[in-house]
């Protein structure tokens, strides 16, 4: 093992992360051999059963993401909403009601704004506090901003609200992917992932559900009610995660060896002691090697030498997710209607849409394991372009209602596309790409990368869609088909598939600058390397 891991020191538990607390255990290398092979060795079903508990407290956590998968819906669809139009909106040009166009851009803008501020705060606090405490707290504040949106008189009021409701679902697009891939072996990884995409999706259809059944009303509570339905989640969900245990690479980062031991066990099904010992010693010993390898754990690590590529990847893959799509996927119902189906209509088919998710994102995983990360990615994205040039060339004859429906159909089937390829692909990508110690820094650059692409999305859509302003209509397949394009070039250079990989395999493969397209087929001498990297090290100690 590496120095700090050999010395020894007292009082582990109760010493800072950067002090190299971990030199209390005193891990070998063999130990987390033994925990490489049992890892990358095992199968599904093996898994499965070795980790039913990681399997059940991970569905837990992940269970937030459905607040802002129903958040994401209900403003996206609010916008066409008619209760909605007509408290907070005017009669357009075409004498209907319209929410001005300004506040339709800064309403879609609140929330990804909150959910900058809040993935920043996420990454800072949950490295001191941990995952269980920061979402706890979360919820709690979340129960409380509701009131806000539910009570609102002006638009400036929901505005608000989604502003401060975006703080702690920031905190929950961010924590739940990193909880879920450090409580899971590599086999499960994927899975785990796409089950965050999956909450996301049972979120986006509750929120069509809900607005489809209140669709013929014009109440004011055809409108507080969806926004009111967001306190049953925290209600569910906070009774859970008072029980849930705290992630064991958090323990081990912090020093707290036994305590990460006890997390494991909680984990497993594992009986025999020894196997504890060596899946926790492999986590020392990545966090050791990733501590030889950088000299911290701070935003500006995330920027140098091999960490620069790893951010890279993760910001890119989850941009890519607002670009194959741009302006026409976060307005969906508005689209329609645009388009020049009924708003009754518009509706039913986005609660098709949410059915199609949760389908979809089922399916993705036999899709996932059969093609892997890269390959996924990468016909994901020129299929979805393709689809979107479609759309954009049916736009070019007159309006009518066979246009209307054919651009709709091609719109769900890129849909489908993208929830059985880059919509949980890239939470996979995300979970793996990173560092164990800068995860919750990689993710938070990443998801705020997303989101300013996602302001610029919505800040764009309104303009672009509304019959009062551009009026792109489909035309906007154009766009969004060109940067589709771009994601897949990007792809094919950049992207390597770090599919059943340790984490410490990851760590050494992203040390040696390998080409993206190496990753899936290259042979690791780990032994060789970690006696190099101790050599280096001890080196530099003497001098």
């Amino acid at each position: 093992m590496f120095p700090a891991a050999r010395a020894g020191v007292q009082g582990a538990s109760k010493v800072e992360p950067e002090s190299h607390a971990v030199s209390g255990w005193q891990a070998t290398s063999n130990e987390a051999a033994a925990a490489t092979r049992r890892e990358t060795q095992m199968g599904f079903i093996a898994s499965v059963k070795q980790h039913p508990k990681a399997l059940f407290w991970s569905f837990a956590v992940s269970l937030v993401v459905i607040m802002d998968g129903y958040d994401t819906a209900l403003i996206g669809t609010l916008q066409g909403f008619p209760a909605f139009k007509h408290r907070f909106g005017y009669v357009g040009k075409s004498n209907d009601y319209q929410v001005p166009p300004r506040w339709q851009t800064a309403i879609g803008m609140a929330s990804p704004v909150g959910n900058i501020f809040g993935i920043f705060i996420n990454s800072l606090v949950t490295e001191r506090v941990g995952h269980k405490k920061m979402l706890l707290l979360s919820l709690v504040i979340l129960t409380g901003f509701i009131f806000i949106q539910f009570f609102a008189k002006n638009i400036q009021q929901i505005f608000a609200g989604e502003i401060l409701c975006g703080l702690p679902w920031g905190v929950f697009t961010t924590l739940a992917p990193a909880y879920a891939s450090e409580v899971a072996p590599a086999s499960l990884r994927a899975y785990l992932e796409t089950y965050v995409v999956l909450c996301w999706g049972i979120g986006q259809l509750i929120s069509y559900a809900v607005l489809d059944s209140l669709d013929s009303s014009l109440s004011q509570w055809a409108w507080r009610i969806p926004f009111g339905v967001q306190w049953v989640f925290p209600v569910v969900i906070f009774p859970l995660a008072i029980f849930c245990p705290e992630s064991p690479w958090w323990l081990v980062r912090r020093g707290r060896i036994a305590d990460a031991e006890k997390s494991v066990k909680r984990l497993t099904s594992w009986k025999d002691e020894q196997e504890v010992h060596d899946a926790v010693a492999l986590m020392v010993e990545t966090t050791e090697l990733e501590r030889s390898m950088t000299e911290g754990a701070t935003y500006l690590d995330c920027f140098r030498g091999s960490n620069l590529w790893r951010t890279e990847i993760s910001c890119c893959a989850w941009v890519s997710q607002v670009l194959v799509g741009f302006a026409l996927t976060w307005y969906q119902a508005y689209f329609f209607e645009q388009a020049g189906l009924s708003t009754s209509k518009s509706y039913k088919l986005t609660v098709g849409q949410g059915g199609l998710n949760v389908f979809c994102t089922l399916l993705s995983c036999f899709v996932t394991h059969r093609f892997g990360r890269r390959t996924n990615f990468i016909a994901g994205c020129l299929m979805m372009a393709t689809v979107m040039f479609i759309i954009g060339f049916l736009s070019i004859p007159t309006k009518s209602a066979n246009i209307a429906a054919a651009q709709a159909a091609m719109y769900m089937l890129w849909f489908c596309l993208y929830l059985l390829t880059i919509g949980p692909t890239v939470f996979i990508i995300i979970g793996e790409t990173s560092s164990t110690r800068l995860r919750s820094h990689t993710i938070a650059l990443a998801r705020n990368a997303y989101n300013v692409f996602g302001i610029l999305s919505s800040a764009t859509a309104p303009i672009i869609l509304n019959p009062d302003a551009d009026n792109w209509k489909g035309k906007s397949g154009f766009l969004a088909g060109g940067l589709g394009l771009i994601c897949a070039l990007w792809g094919f250079f950049r992207l390597p598939d770090c599919k059943g990989r340790t984490y410490e395999e990851l760590d050494i493969m992203f040390s040696k600058n390998l080409k993206a397209s190496q990753f899936k087929s290259y042979q690791i001498d780990r032994q060789q390397f970690i006696s190099e990297k101790l050599a280096e090290v001890e080196v530099e100690h003497v001098e």
